[in-house]
């Protein structure tokens, strides 16, 4: 095979790998067109929408046979029907309602979001964390090479060779551990996505796009949910007064004789609200829970405020445990690792030491990889109090 060919092969393999590989944000999508929850609250939507032509609901005529003079029987109509105000304060509730469904059906959308990133958050750190295991098996593989070759000529004791055996044995199980918790989280991903075969994801790289970000509340699922249950308590309040307005009576039935003339077959009638005592009833009901409402806007929003001071703390301390990650410890964890295996070699240490100083190198790296999932972690909550 030519080198120029050799090159297409791997450039062809590499736009595949790229290809094949789910963003966050392919993920989410993914999730959001098949997730049942919301789908659920899409159909309930709908369903408000069709109560809207339903506002104006005027009960169904009364049609009836009298005898009103013994003689002879008369058919009559009569059409109930609510104060004009009633069928107008139904219609303003039905369309407020409808809100509502869909300011419900934004809060699902946002938790799915927040779901599916967590999850994704949750393969890339186990990826990581596997890739350390694995580049520390590697390692250790090699020394445990060495270890025996020394050991069967003698330049070695059995308690050092045994002390690296062991803890290769335990790296092999933790890296046999982290593989497992890999797979697990690439099968819920894939679980919670409906995307089948849900093996590549990006590598864990710091998310620094939106640091320090303020949230803007007008754009919280929650508090934009509570502010309209706030409308749909005002626009209860408005129909229960509308109810205690008079209601009416139209018809047709001819109460005199046959002949009676057909102006004096028709029949009117107005209802009088005088039993104020049960409209004023709902109507304090409705005051109450349209306070109520009100009370828990202030409540979510000072839930967010709380969750923004702690991001604003998470964030400048996870910023700050970053940078020294990136400009100390992973430079001070190479180092140990090339300095111990270099002193081992020259026989200046032995494996004791060798292994402790490999050790502490290495979990210096899967710390680095908790803080980076800890920031990440962060800049998430703050797009799901944003509504992001």
């Amino acid at each position: 095979m030519s080198k120029l060919t050799k090159i297409s092969v791997a450039l062809v393999c590499i736009v595949q790998s790229v290809s094949a590989q789910i963003t966050p944000d392919q993920a989410v999508q993914a999730a959001l067109k098949q997730n049942p929850t919301l789908q659920a609250a899409i159909l309930e939507v709908q369903g408000k929408k069709y109560l809207e032509k339903a506002s104006f609901n005027l009960p169904n005529p009364e049609i009836n046979a009298e005898s009103p003079t013994g003689e002879f029987y008369a058919l009559g109509v009569l059409q109930s029907f609510e104060f004009p105000t009633v069928y107008k304060r139904q219609k303003q509730l039905a369309i407020a309602e409808t809100s509502l469904a869909l300011a419900t059906q934004k809060v699902s959308e946002n938790e799915i979001r927040f779901a599916v990133r967590n999850l994704y958050l949750d393969a890339q750190t186990a990826q990581a964390q596997l890739k350390n295991f694995t580049n520390q098996d590697s390692l250790y593989q090699l020394v445990l090479s060495t270890a025996r070759r020394q050991f069967e000529a003698g330049e070695i004791d059995q308690l050092q060779k045994t002390l690296v055996e062991n803890e290769v044995a335990q790296i092999r199980q933790n890296q046999l551990s982290a593989e497992r918790e890999y797979r697990s989280a690439l099968a819920l991903l894939s679980m919670f996505t409906g995307i089948p075969g849900t093996n590549t994801i990006l590598p864990l790289q710091p998310d620094t796009s939106n640091l320090l970000m303020k949230v803007d509340y007008s754009s919280n699922p929650l508090i934009a949910f509570e502010k309209q249950a706030v409308v749909i308590a005002d626009k209860q309040l408005a129909l229960q007064k509308s109810k205690a307005l008079p209601n009416f009576t139209v018809g047709y039935l001819n109460q005199g004789a046959i002949g009676t003339p057909l102006d004096y077959r028709f029949r009117a009638a107005i209802g009088i609200p005088i039993w104020r005592g049960q409209f004023r009833s709902t109507e304090q009901a409705a005051l109450v829970y349209k306070e109520a409402a009100q009370k828990r806007v202030t409540a979510q929003v000072q839930l967010a405020n709380m969750e923004q001071e702690r991001l604003d703390a998470d964030l400048v301390n996870n910023l700050n445990q970053l940078r020294y990650y990136q400009q100390e410890a992973l430079p001070r964890s190479a180092y140990l690792i090339t300095t111990a295996r270099r002193m081992r070699d020259e026989g200046q240490i032995d494996y004791i030491v060798f292994l402790r100083t490999l050790e502490e190198a290495y979990i210096i790296q899967r710390d680095y990889t908790d803080q980076v999932r800890a920031l990440n972690a962060a800049i998430m909550r703050a797009n799901f109090l944003a509504g992001k």
